[in-house]
């Protein structure tokens, strides 16, 4: 503690105008409760090694086949945890995860299926060229129509069928999918996003037999560093490494590996287990106090980590964030989108990721519930809007960004007073 403060209080010496940076971040994480799916604090184990001694060194390697003992370790880790076959973790972002999947298994002028429309964003360049088809969820049932999607993709012949519900708080039948991609011979991509800490405690059901690829990051839902990661089968891990190789991501990073090892250990323990299912429980405590403050909810009851608060038509999402942000509470506005383009519905795309990770239980997220609700149904003027800023910063003041009780259990041992030592020296502290 001694020596963090001191590294602080060097810094504010040295550098006054990026230490009010970093001050000003962590007052504002602090009073800040967020609803937004990609917020929620590293674990601290994953942070430490992440800033450790582990980040002067890397490893630079030309050759997918050689691999150091420290990403060995994190790559069966990762397999293991998740049940795949191949794991790919020398990308920085799940951008670059995606444009090694197009690159690998598309040409330009290929179809490409998806759910949505997505992926198309990270699609630019000449090489990036694909015509992209879109299929969605049923507007009456807000269901997948699988012989819809069957007959769109014999239709289409698509290279690749990309299914990346983050959407949507629904399970989904992968199993269907993956027939269909077979029927069609596509490469059957599925982008798991936030959901990968669920399906990594074995909350929700796993696409990982079912598909090609899955991609994902070890930020958010599993409290490691930002990373883009793919999975995939083993028959595909040769044409996916030599991609990466040829793509220019060949440095390997000592410190985020050792991060991403914890991370994936972490994930398989039983205290992450507990957080799992408080996510979920938190979840449907949020929609009942959304449902109790009279607010529309979409695909609910929920059946992971998301809420979908559908937004009456009077109400500018955009500008309804803006004003809950006025009051430290965050949440993010989309269009929920249908299979008729004609049909969509403006919502608030909400999670109890980051409100789990700060120890809020379900009788704190169905109070967050109820006011939001309330809000979203109020003339939203200034008086409303500090209301909401004084509940929420009550709730939040005493809650850490991360909680130690999903830190998982371990037998004291004496600590390693050589190594730290060690390391004082060597910065001079």
């Amino acid at each position: 503690m001694q020596t963090k403060k001191k590294i602080l209080q060097r810094i504010e010496n040295f550098d006054p105008e990026l230490f009010k940076v970093l001050k000003n971040a962590l007052s504002r994480q602090i009073s800040t409760l967020s609803l937004i799916p990609t917020d929620s604090a590293a674990s601290p184990f994953s942070s430490y090694l992440k800033g450790s001694a582990l980040g002067n060194d890397f490893i630079d390697y030309r050759s997918a086949e050689h691999h150091s003992s420290l990403e060995k370790l994190a790559r069966s880790r990762a397999c293991e945890l998740f049940g795949a076959e191949h794991a790919i973790l020398r990308l920085g972002n799940t951008s670059a995860a995606n444009r090694v999947v197009f690159q690998t298994f598309a040409q330009s002028d290929d179809n490409i299926l998806s759910f949505n429309l997505r992926k198309r964003e990270y699609c630019t360049g000449d090489q990036m060229n694909y015509f992209f088809v879109k299929f969605s969820l049923e507007p009456d049932t807000f269901r997948f129509n699988f012989d819809k999607i069957r007959a769109l993709a014999l239709a289409t012949k698509p290279k690749i069928i990309i299914c990346s519900p983050v959407n949507y708080p629904k399970n989904i039948d992968y199993a269907k999918f993956r027939k269909i991609a077979d029927d069609v011979g596509a490469i059957l991509w599925l982008d798991i996003g936030q959901n990968a800490g669920l399906i990594a405690s074995k909350k929700i059901p796993s696409p990982v037999k079912f598909a090609d690829v899955v991609t994902f990051t070890a930020s958010d839902a599993l409290h490691g560093p930002q990373t883009g990661i793919i999975l995939c089968k083993k028959k595909f891990a040769d044409a996916l490494d030599k991609k990466v190789i040829e793509t220019g991501h060949v440095s390997l990073k000592k410190n985020v590996l050792a991060a991403l090892a914890i991370t994936f250990a972490e994930a398989g323990c039983e205290a992450y287990e507990d957080y799992s299912e408080q996510v979920l429980e938190n979840a449907r405590a949020l929609e009942k106090g959304l449902k109790r403050a009279g607010a529309q909810l979409m695909c609910s009851p929920t059946e992971n980590h998301l809420v979908l608060a559908q937004l009456p038509p009077n109400v500018n999402g955009e500008l309804l964030a803006k004003k809950l942000a006025q009051a430290n509470l965050l949440v993010k506005p989309e269009v929920f989108m249908t299979s008729n383009d004609k049909i969509s519905y403006p919502v608030l795309r909400l999670s109890t990721l980051d409100p789990t990770t700060r120890a809020l239980k379900a009788n704190d997220m169905q109070k967050v519930g109820e006011t939001l609700g309330k809000f979203i149904s109020s003339p939203q003027n200034q008086a409303e809007i500090d209301a909401v800023g004084k509940i929420i910063r009550k709730m939040v003041e005493n809650q850490p960004l991360f909680s130690e009780e999903w830190l998982p259990d371990a037998e004291s041992q004496d600590f390693d007073s050589d190594l730290m030592m060690t390391a004082m020296v060597h910065w001079r502290l």
